[in-house]
């Protein structure tokens, strides 16, 4: 079947023009500020995403909202009635409960309507990591992959995607119960930056702690090196939480090292940034 939409879900952070020119649709998910639930799109502009972490800074709580199996089952029976399948390259099923309700919304519309095209994928990662596997997505469809052959070879990436980050702040990890209350406060006042990782498995842990961004983006550099996988589009995603400055300086180190990759910088999605708080680094490739 080639008659399909790639979907991808608003934990991702992609180039935005795949979605400006409807080569994917991205599931909308929500969040909740101190005041009200807002949609996150995957089209939210700079200085709506610089208010968003500033207003943290401030104090502001934000908590984000699963996307649940009736909202899937409204958005595929539309699409299947008119005989265009589904490809859904979601958020990791070990971070977000998404996933769970995505299959069970397909097994609900089986059971009335018989087997159905619709690929549900596990991406094991979020962030720019998504975006690595959508927009390997897109290059198979226009090479004229059908749904089941792209999903296929799109699964033989998720475990493949390496996620690498540091958050600025431990307060953030210490409400999610990432850390203590006692190494949150001594590690802020330290300026201790936790690196992080999704593993393969689609688990999020901590690696590594590095004091200051400049040495933690070093180790960021370091682990993209040593795990880079050069069989692979030579793609990586760099995303940040309002921490331009770091994102920029972490891509130079990267450069110099590897002068043939692509870098694209994102702004981490309010989806992620909502857990993370400000002053986030991450780096997304493609591992061995």
């Amino acid at each position: 079947m080639n008659d399909y939409k790639i979907f991808v879900d608003a934990a991702m952070d992609i180039d935005v023009s795949y979605i400006r020119e409807s080569l994917i649709t991205v599931f909308p998910m929500q969040y909740t500020n101190t005041f009200k639930v807002i949609d996150c799109t995957g089209m939210e502009t700079d200085s709506f995403m610089k208010n968003f972490y500033d207003n943290q800074r401030n104090g502001e709580t934000t908590e984000t909202k699963p996307i649940s199996q009736e909202y899937y089952e409204n958005v595929f029976e539309p699409l299947l009635r008119h005989g265009i399948g589904i490809l859904y390259i979601c958020f990791s099923g070990e971070l977000s409960p998404s996933y769970n309700s995505a299959v069970a919304a397909k097994l609900a519309l089986e059971a009335k309507y018989g087997k159905l095209p619709i690929c549900i994928l596990n991406s094991l990662s979020a962030s720019g990591g998504i975006g690595i596997i959508a927009e390997q997505a897109i290059n198979n469809k226009k090479l004229g992959y059908q749904l089941e052959a792209n999903a296929s070879e799109l699964a033989k990436l998720c475990g493949k995607v390496r996620s690498w980050f540091y958050v600025n702040d431990l307060d953030y990890l210490r409400r999610n119960g990432k850390t203590s209350a006692s190494k949150s406060l001594i590690g802020t006042l330290l300026g201790i930056k936790p690196i992080l990782e999704i593993s393969p498995d689609g688990v999020l842990r901590q690696i590594n702690k590095k004091f200051g961004s400049k040495k933690a983006c070093e180790l960021l550099k370091d682990l993209y090196m040593e795990n880079k996988n050069p069989s692979y589009n030579p793609v990586i995603y760099i995303t940040h939480s309002d921490d331009t400055e770091s994102a920029m300086r972490l891509k130079r180190m990267i450069v110099t090292e590897d002068s043939s990759v692509i870098i694209k910088i994102r702004t981490l999605s309010p989806i992620i940034g909502a857990h993370t708080g400000p002053g986030v680094i991450t780096i997304h490739h493609i591992g061995k």
